[in-house]
């Protein structure tokens, strides 16, 4: 598969987690925050508290809706993207390099989507696999990952790794994720924007006209021209 074709499944990968991600975080705060209201409602601040959380609950949780169900589901296709995203990013020896730590942040955010997805349906927090460490996986991992392909990587999938880290937890906890209570209202929605506007990046990518490096063109034989 050429490295179009793989940019496009990247991309409709990523718009889907940001959207499954946005309708998770809808559901947990339209009805107590309004999107563009105070957050220091005295409903809001409540519902800023990590009990309804959407993403890794934990005791005591109180779900709200299918949103554990759409967050996790959102990690899950991100983890697939993961796999896949240096070699839509980079190309050549450069995206095999990086495979294996596609493979170690893809595992992490898979594990911490699977527990988010088992916790919804059961309607009781369910530790992700690896118990304690998982989080800091999670977090930092992919970071690690979409930093470096950020370097390696030239224009729209530049900016598609851009946003994507944007979208990442790492990211999140540090900038929009901190609410003046406790988290934020509406963060998982940022999250689920900027990775969405990664994947429309990639899909960008993936249209375009494949270019011929400067270095394929200055070792291609010249094209023989009759004499007469």
């Amino acid at each position: 598969m050429g490295i179009r074709p793989v940019r496009v499944v990247v991309g409709v990968l990523l718009v889907a987690s940001g959207a499954l991600m946005f309708a998770a975080s809808r559901q947990r705060w339209a009805s107590a925050c309004p999107y563009g209201g105070s957050p220091d409602t005295p409903a809001c601040e409540v519902r800023q508290d990590h009990r309804f959380d959407v993403v890794v609950p934990s005791d005591p949780w109180t779900p709200i809706g299918t949103s554990a169900q759409q967050a996790g589901w959102s990690l899950l296709v991100l983890a697939s993207a993961m796999l896949l995203l240096p070699f839509a990013l980079a190309a050549g020896r450069a995206a095999v390099g990086w495979g294996l730590g596609a493979v170690v942040a893809a595992g992490g955010i898979a594990d911490i989507g699977q527990a988010t997805l088992r916790s919804g349906l059961a309607g009781r927090p369910i530790a992700p696999l690896t118990e304690s460490g998982s989080l800091l996986w999670w977090c930092l991992v992919p970071t690690v990952l979409l930093v470096g392909l950020l370097w390696k990587s030239r224009g729209w999938p530049r900016a598609g790794a851009a946003f994507v880290l944007l979208g990442s937890p790492f990211v999140a906890a540090l900038t929009y994720g901190i609410g003046s209570f406790d988290a934020a209202p509406w963060w998982e929605a940022y999250s689920g924007t900027f990775t969405a506007l990664g994947g429309l990046c990639l899909l960008v990518a993936g249209a375009r006209p494949a270019r011929q490096s400067r270095e394929a063109v200055r070792t291609s034989p010249a094209t023989p021209v009759d004499v007469l």
